[in-house]
């Protein structure tokens, strides 16, 4: 499939934080997938420590990380969405198989 989401609340700072994890596989190249973080809530992220499940990881400052994989199988990727300069952290993790 083409879109897959994970969720997780978290509280933060007196407010709760839902925060999605989005995957979009590519038309052209079926091993690469973009991700994408989005959240609710007052407070900013600051920063996105990705972890691909293949043992590649990556930070970002933005909300979103393209990922190309090295070969077919199912990973289970992790963000770990810093908000608010680290005062708090939410983990959504979600599965994707890379044909």
């Amino acid at each position: 499939s083409c879109r897959k989401v994970e969720e997780d609340i978290v509280d933060c700072l007196s407010e709760s934080i839902l925060t999605s994890l989005h995957a979009h596989v590519s038309g052209t190249n079926p091993k690469q997938v973009e991700f994408n973080v989005s959240h609710s809530g007052e407070n900013q992220i600051t920063s996105i420590v990705w972890s691909f499940g293949d043992g590649t990881t990556t930070t970002t400052t933005g909300t979103t990380a393209t990922h190309l994989y090295n070969a077919a199988g199912t990973y289970e990727v992790k963000a770990d969405v810093n908000i608010n300069n680290g005062k708090c952290t939410v983990s959504p993790k979600k599965s994707v198989d890379i044909q």
